[in-house]
Formats: structure tokens, sequence, C-alpha cells
């Protein structure tokens, strides 16, 4: 029997993509993609939550518990094999000490003792107890005229017994029940909870059968029943329901429990309950997110089926793809850059952070900034500044702000403040700044500003204030920098052209040197006396520890600069 699935709401579209994710991975030719749909035979249902978990694990599972302890396996192998063929004080060093007792008291210590992992041990066949076994390490510390040969022993017993979970951990069922364990906790408790294996007191142990009782058998049932007497309907697909059972509240903040909020629906009576089919969609929401390090988001390109699966399924696969995990803005960033395709309709983005969701809608002004400046986000990568003690990725702060419609001023501010006073601390490049100031260009264009003007005006600004830098430092007066940027920039922020232009006439005067026609610009408006101020103070500030502080090669009126 086939099973057709249209699209729906955001959340819904997103159980959509992950169904079909699902079925993709386990039978290539399993699922069919119409305009507004997909469909696929119930035949696919078998052993559906083998292929639910397998999807899950398989994508995410560099990201997981379970795989930070088999990582560590080249390591060990490779000592071992060096000890047969060296002596032991030729193979063992502090680095490599210090080394295993961050991953014994760091990943061991940490998760072989968590009560999801230790739940998950009754389903694995092995002649070893893996919390026997934990107990047994213990981190290696030398003392007071200690040598590591002394430790060879300890060492060594270490080495054996890491091998041994790592083994253990390598074993089929092991992956299947503890990193199944660690996907449920770092997934699929973003989408749902309070029901089947993330109800407070699960009936069953077995968290595959429990998918199945819950999710899978109720449709296979649902197939077979004569519907003709149902007299309710479901509220997401309008297909015949026997009882108003199966409601929205499992859905992570977006249901509510219908027993004891019905100030919800209308007249306090419930009326709004969903199909088994509808609710094995639902339940596929966490695989249709892509998620980094607890954020993700879904783009519900929803104009029709094919769009929403391929820009979903591109961003993931580029997030986890080869050995290095990326950021989902810096992924976000670069397939909105490339494809011109979404610069013809409006998109919503759903994000998930800190266990809520935030909805942005991606203009079309919006989209064609990214693109038009897509040359100047490859600036923006690997670029970071700390800040009271955190650090900052630079693409995912600007990202964050494009995404809520917010110029890059404040953000600029920061940075060039942190560049004067931390340099220590801040490693965002000349590039970098005058890259978002080009892109924060492109943004203020689409909404209507600085429509006469031309993009030069912020490689003019940043000119001038390398030139005047090149002037203080010949005179020996470099250390007078840092308080005029400081200067500028407090005159910027308090929207003080005054002090501004008093500042930087009064630095061309210091030097005998007459200020550059662009820094008169500064007084027309708001908006460029942020710009070119900003791109002057970038310049100004110039080098500093980056040996690659120059690589943006500017050019105006065809002449390097």
């Amino acid at each position: 029997m086939e099973i057709k699935v249209e699209l729906g709401n955001w959340q819904y579209n997103a159980g959509i993509v992950g169904l079909y994710e699902i079925l993709k991975f386990s039978n290539e030719n399993s699922v069919k993609i119409e305009e507004n749909s997909i469909i696929f035979d119930s035949k696919e249902l078998e052993r559906f939550e083998e292929k639910y978990f397998s999807y899950l694990i398989d994508t995410y599972q560099k990201a997981l518990p379970w795989y930070r302890v088999i990582n560590y396996k080249d390591k060990v192998e490779k000592l071992l094999l060096d000890l047969e063929l060296e002596t032991f004080e030729k193979v063992i060093d502090e680095n490599i000490l210090e080394d295993m007792n961050a991953y014994i008291k760091g990943i061991l210590k940490y998760y072989l003792k968590s009560k999801s992992i230790v739940s998950a041990y009754e389903f694995i066949s092995a002649d070893i107890n893996p919390l026997e076994i934990e107990g047994e390490l213990k981190t290696i510390n030398l003392k007071k005229n200690e040598t590591i040969l002394d430790k060879k022993e300890e060492v060594l017993s270490n080495l054996y017994n890491i091998k041994k979970i790592i083994e253990y951990f390598e074993l089929e069922q092991a992956k299947k029940y503890i990193a199944g364990k660690n996907i449920i906790y770092s997934i699929i408790k973003n989408g749902w909870s309070g029901v089947c294996f993330l109800y407070r007191i699960p009936k069953e142990k077995d968290i595959y059968k429990d998918y199945r009782n819950y999710f899978v058998m109720p449709v296979e049932n649902y197939l077979q029943e004569d519907k003709s007497k149902y007299k309710y309907n479901c509220f997401n697909c309008d297909n015949k329901i026997k009882n108003l059972d199966n409601d929205f509240g499992f859905l992570v903040n977006t249901g509510f429990d219908v027993a004891r909020k019905p100030s919800h629906v209308w007249n306090f009576q419930n009326d709004t309950a969903m199909c088994p089919i509808c609710r094995l969609v639902y339940s596929c929401v966490p695989v249709g997110f892509s998620y980094v390090y607890g954020s993700g988001f879904f783009v519900n390109a929803n104009v029709n089926m094919k769009n929403l699966i391929n820009i979903n399924t591109k961003v993931k696969s580029d997030i986890y793809k080869e050995d290095k995990i990326s950021g989902m803005y810096k992924v976000l960033a670069k397939e909105l850059k490339e494809d011109i395709r979404y610069e013809l309709e409006d998109i919503q983005l759903v994000r998930y952070d800190k266990e809520k969701y935030h909805f942005n809608i991606l203009s079309k002004n919006v989209i064609r900034s990214i693109q038009n400046s897509k040359d100047d986000f490859d600036f923006l990568l690997d670029e970071s500044f700390k800040e009271n003690g955190e650090m900052y990725i630079l693409i995912d702060e600007v990202m964050k702000r494009i995404l809520n419609n917010e110029n890059l001023f404040s953000l600029i501010h920061r940075v060039l403040y942190s560049k004067n006073s931390k340099k220590d601390k801040n490693y965002v490049t000349v590039s970098g700044i005058i890259s978002m100031l080009k892109i924060n260009f492109e943004m203020l264009k689409g909404a209507g500003y600085m429509e006469d003007k031309e993009k030069d005006i912020i490689i003019r600004g940043r000119v001038a204030g390398r030139e005047l830098r090149k002037k203080y430092v010949g005179k020996d007066a470099e250390h007078k920098i840092s308080g005029i940027a400081y200067r500028i920039l407090n005159g910027i922020k308090t929207n003080n052209t005054g002090m501004t232009m008093d500042t930087i006439i009064n630095s061309y005067m210091y030097c005998k040197e007459q200020v550059p026609s662009i820094i008169t610009e500064i007084l027309r408006d708001n908006e460029l006396h942020r710009t070119i101020g900003y791109a002057f103070v970038a310049g100004l500030l110039g080098k500093d520890y980056n040996s690659n502080e120059n690589k943006d090669s500017e050019k105006i009126n065809g002449e390097e600069n």
C-alpha cells in the first residue's frame, strides 16, 4: 500500500524531510518525490526503527560520546605497536602521559558511568564488564624525582584496559545501543519528548522496540483498519481517525498538554489530534533539522518538495562533510551565497537554540545582499575575537544579525574596539572588518539607504586611514594611533560627527598633511559617518600580529593601494 505525505506547516515539513532522508538512506529507490508530496510503499516501514537510528548515528556519530571513546583507538594501537619495537622510555613521554590522563579523566571516567550509557550495557553481549575495567583505570602523575620508567606497569595496564574498552564500544550491539542512547539525548529530545523512550519512566527498556511500538506499529495497524465509521479528522492531513488520543503534546515548544491546558483550544474542548501516519512524520522532526553543538536549523523553502529536500539535505551534508564539523552559520552562508535559486523567493528559517525555536524570514533583499557579497564572506572564515572571556566566531555573529535583519555597525564597533585595546585576544584581520563593512553596505542599499553611493567609499576610507598610519610611523609617533582610534570610535558610537571630524583633522594637522576628500563625506549622514569612519579606523589600526593582514589587495580606479 502506498503512503502519500504532503507539505504542511514548517514543523511537519521538517518531519517530511527527516522521513525522506531515513528512507533514502536505507534504500535509494524507496521514496518518490512529487511536486508537493513524497510517496513510499508501506513495506518500507519494516524495521523502520532500525533505519531511524542508523541514519541519525551515521550522520552525527562524530559528535557523539560513543565516538569520543573509540576515537582514541589509533593512538593506543600505535603506542602498543611502538612498545613492541622500542624500549618503554623511548615511546612514552610526559606529553603522551598527559594526553592519556586527559582521555581517561575527561572521556572514560565521565561517559562510562553516565546513566544513559550504563542502561545500554544490558543489551550488549560481551565477556567484559566496562564498569569494572573503568574502575581499574587511574590517571598517572609523576611525583618529584620519579621518571616515566617508574610508572611502566601502570601505563601498560591503562593501555591494555583502554584497548579493551574501545573494542567493547566497537561491537555492533554497542554502537547500536550506546550510540542510540547518545542520539536520543543529543538530537531526538530537541524535537519531541515526554513519550516513548523519552517518557519519564519508559515501559520498554529496548529503545528500538519502544520506538516501533509507539510510532511504527500504530501506522501499520491504521492502514489495515476500516475507517468508514470514524467520526474525527486528523488536524494535519484531514484523514479519518477513531479518537483524539494522539494529540500534539509531545512536540517540543509547540505542542501542549490538552488535559492540563484546555484554554489553548476553542471553548476548552480539544479537537486537535493527528493520525498515526502524521505522528510518525512528526517523530522525524529531529531528523529533518541540522544540528551542530546543540543548536539546529531548518530551512522551510517550501515552494515545492524537491526544493525543500535539496537545500536541507545539502546543508546537512556540508556540515558533516569529511572529518571536520563546520559551523551551521558558515554552511548556511555558503549555501545562500552560492545558489542563485534562493534569490527568487522569501525563505523561512527556523532555528533551534537554547531549547527554543526562533523564526526568521530571509527576504529577497537579504538573500540578494548575501549573494552580492559572496567574496566578502570568504574573508570572515576562521576569524574570531574574545570579549569578556568569551570567544566569538565572526561569521556566526555576522549571520545572526543578517538573519534578524539587523545592520552590522554594533558588531563592527565591538571588533574594532577589541582590536584597538586587546590585540592579543583579537584574531580579526583588517580584511575581515572591511568585508563586514561591504556586506553591511549591501544590506543598507537593499533597505533603501546609500542608493546613490558606491562601495569604493569603504576602500577609500580604509586607504586614508592606512596612509595616515604610515605618516605616524614615519614620525615615530605610532604610540599615538591607539588614542586617536579610541576617540574616533567614541565619536561614531555617540553619533558625534564633530568629535569624529575634530579628531581626524587634528591628526592630519599633526602630520602637516591635507585631509582627503573622502573624509568630508562623513558629514553627509549617519550611515556615511559610521561606514567611512569605521573603514578609516580599520586602516589606521593596520597590521598587528597577523602576517596575513594585507591579504586583500584593494584596487581603486585600476590602481593597487
